[in-house]
């Protein structure tokens, strides 16, 4: 902890921020928790008026934001599921040598079949978005909301989980 004095003889406690940012930059952030509750309490309503409303217009823009939805939603099963790809591929690669897809003559093969499988998967997951946006009045919808929710939990789920059981078992490799 270190203090500062302040301009009218008052010592307040500051504590240094320990984020990525290391190079001597002072964030001051409060030594006590509890000296935020009344901000955040004071910003909820306004914060969710804002959010009220760009939801509105969101919705009275629907067809617009459908296509813009889609594409991100292909953008980013692309990303997501390619790096989850090569995250399973290097586990098992790394775990079995001698398994059908580890192996180096199968090397083509098994980038095309991730490939088609990673296409397949972004193009359904766009369609799905776009679909899933045609009606304002079916808004929030359950099935959108369990998908996307999958679509996000089972890539970075998979990789975090992978990630951790290579470096817990101390494999350097791939």
């Amino acid at each position: 902890m270190s203090t500062e004095r302040s301009g009218a003889g008052h010592v307040s406690r500051m504590r240094r921020s320990r984020g990525p940012v290391q190079s001597g930059l002072f964030i001051p952030l409060p030594g006590d928790w509890r000296t935020c509750i009344l901000p955040v309490i004071g910003l909820a309503t306004p914060v969710g008026l804002l959010v009220v409303n760009f939801s509105a217009w969101v919705i009275s823009q629907l067809g617009a934001f459908r296509w813009g939805v889609a594409v991100s939603a292909f953008i980013s099963a692309l990303i997501l599921n390619g790096l989850t790809a090569v995250n399973v591929y290097r586990y098992v690669r790394n775990r079995w040598p001698n398994f059908v897809i580890s192996r180096q003559e199968n090397g083509t093969w098994v980038l095309v079949g991730a490939i088609t499988l990673i296409l397949l998967t972004a193009f359904l997951s766009s369609v799905f978005s776009y679909v899933g946006m045609a009606n304002p009045r079916h808004l929030p919808n359950g099935i959108a909301v369990i998908t996307g929710f999958l679509g996000v939990m089972i890539p970075l789920g998979l990789s975090l989980g992978l990630n951790r059981r290579r470096r817990a078992s101390g494999d350097s490799r791939g």
